[in-house]
């Protein structure tokens, strides 16, 4: 699968599981690769829902690892299409940070899922430099391995079933020593039936391991409604 145009500066990001590979993994359910590329998770939203998430970025030291702020991301549904497929109108940042407004046809998975997945590569290859295809490749696969665990959210005031899916795909890389202690970076999806769009929340914690300024930013991507959510460590 493929995601393009999302964004400006965001990272096209490619998330091709080969069918050999997926093949690999064990067969328990639910798999990570399940949940995120094969739910069609627009579906059951109709035409002109909005859909709002919140961006918050936090960083440990501004002077060295930018600004933290906190914008939106709006994602709306234009037009049914066959097959539980939309249109779709998917808006990153406002103001001074806005980007292109994004017109895409015919998704059944969640767009918004790309624009995290994009900007998770884009921040660790600045954290931690590479070659931005093979960390693309490196993240995608680490799905194929991820840790799914079920758990409860506060969404509008009740208590919904999710899952939570974590990965950190570049501990025990073959660069991992060139990755200037950032390879312990984690990566975290949270998804439920029970929110528009099944996206509840997405987060990337990026630590450095050298002291003595133990660097750490984190780039978040919440629905709204969503709360009581843990804070990384």
């Amino acid at each position: 699968m493929r995601f393009y145009g999302l964004g400006g500066t965001v990272l096209a990001l490619s998330l091709a599981l080969g069918t050999h590979v997926v093949a690999a993994v064990a067969a328990d359910e639910p798999k990570a690769t399940d949940l995120i590329f094969e739910h069609k998770h627009l579906a059951k939203v109709e035409a002109g829902k909005v859909i709002d998430y919140k961006f918050n970025r936090t960083v440990t030291d501004p002077q060295i690892l930018g600004q933290a702020f906190s914008d939106d991301i709006t994602l709306k549904v234009v037009a049914e299409k066959e097959e539980g497929k939309k249109d779709l109108d998917l808006q990153i940042y406002t103001g001074d940070r806005a980007r292109d407004l994004q017109k895409l046809e015919k998704f059944s998975i969640n767009p918004v899922f790309a624009v995290y997945f994009s900007q998770a590569v884009s921040t660790f290859n600045q954290l931690a430099g590479g070659q931005v295809n093979y960390l693309q490749r490196s993240f995608s696969d680490g799905w194929l391995k991820a840790k799914v665990e079920p758990l409860k959210v506060d969404y509008n005031g009740k208590k919904i079933d999710c899952y939570r899916i974590s990965m950190t795909p570049y501990v025990g890389d073959k660069y991992e020593s060139k990755m200037q202690g950032w390879e312990g970076a984690k990566f975290e999806v949270i998804v439920s039936e029970e929110v528009p769009g099944e996206i509840v929340d997405l987060l990337a914690t990026y630590h450095n391991r050298y002291p003595p300024a133990k660097l750490k930013l984190t780039e978040r991507i919440t629905l709204s409604g969503v709360t009581g959510l843990e804070n990384p460590q």
